[in-house]
Formats: C-alpha cells, structure tokens, sequence
C-alpha cells in the first residue's frame, strides 16, 4: 500500500465522518443510523473546513 493509504484519516471528510459515526453510535448506543450518521458527518465536515479556510491567511 502506498502513502495515501496511510493517511485516509487525516483527509478531512473522512476523519469527519468517522467522527459523526463515532458520536452517532455512543448517542444511540448501538450502531447508528446511516441517515442521521450522514447527516452528523456532512455537519461536522462543514464545520471543520470552515474552521480550516478561517485559519487561513488571506491570500495576496
């Protein structure tokens, strides 16, 4: 397996998704739902790249 494959959790939407299915099963305590899981992850994905654009000097 090459380097991306090392690194799929820290791409954004997929530690953003495994975040909401994380807090979705402890919510529920069982699995969780898809659909709400879907939800919660496009949510946090939102929130966590809004976060990163701020932080971002503005550019020239």
């Amino acid at each position: 397996m090459g380097d991306r494959d090392d690194d799929i959790l820290d791409d954004l939407f997929h530690g953003s998704a495994l975040a909401a299915y994380l807090e979705q099963a402890a919510a529920q305590q069982d699995w969780p739902a898809s659909e709400a899981t879907r939800r919660l992850a496009f949510e946090r994905f939102e929130q966590a790249l809004a976060h990163r654009n701020a932080a971002k000097p503005p550019e020239r």
